[in-house]
């Protein structure tokens, strides 16, 4: 039996701080750059609309076999010579529909939702944050 592998898997590139529908997709992968001898922090909250009030998952394994600190954010460190790309295992199965990922002391890349509980899944996209910036 041949395998919808490619069709129940999203990937979107992720900034901080960017909400994503996650309706359908019970687990996820992100990738971030963590510059050398640097630790990153990776918090994750949900909500059941986008544009709501989000708060921290209260799930102890929501990273899969990697440390949190006191505050349920997951640690990634790197003490090597040069930046390097590590990806962080979610479990998202207790999540609400909406969960926005953000990223402190490192650099999101890409987020890769899986094991898609239905098929074919909905078009996911990521919500940027808007920007505080003036451009410059």
């Amino acid at each position: 039996m041949k395998r919808a592998l490619f069709e129940t898997v999203a990937v979107l590139p992720l900034v901080s701080g960017s909400v994503v529908q996650r309706t359908g997709y019970e687990s996820a992968v992100l990738a971030l750059t963590v510059a050398q001898n640097a630790t990153a922090t990776v918090k994750v909250e949900h909500c059941d609309t986008q544009d709501g009030t989000f708060e921290a998952v209260g799930d102890s394994r929501l990273f899969v076999d990697n440390p949190v600190n006191e505050s349920g954010e997951a640690i990634v460190k790197n003490k090597g010579p040069a930046a390097a790309v590590a990806n962080l295992d979610i479990d998202l199965v207790g999540c609400k529909e909406f969960i926005k990922i953000t990223v402190t002391g490192g650099t999101a890349g890409a987020l890769a939702l899986g094991d898609a509980i239905d098929y074919p899944v909905h078009q996911v996209t990521a919500i940027a944050p808007a920007s505080s910036g003036t451009g410059g």
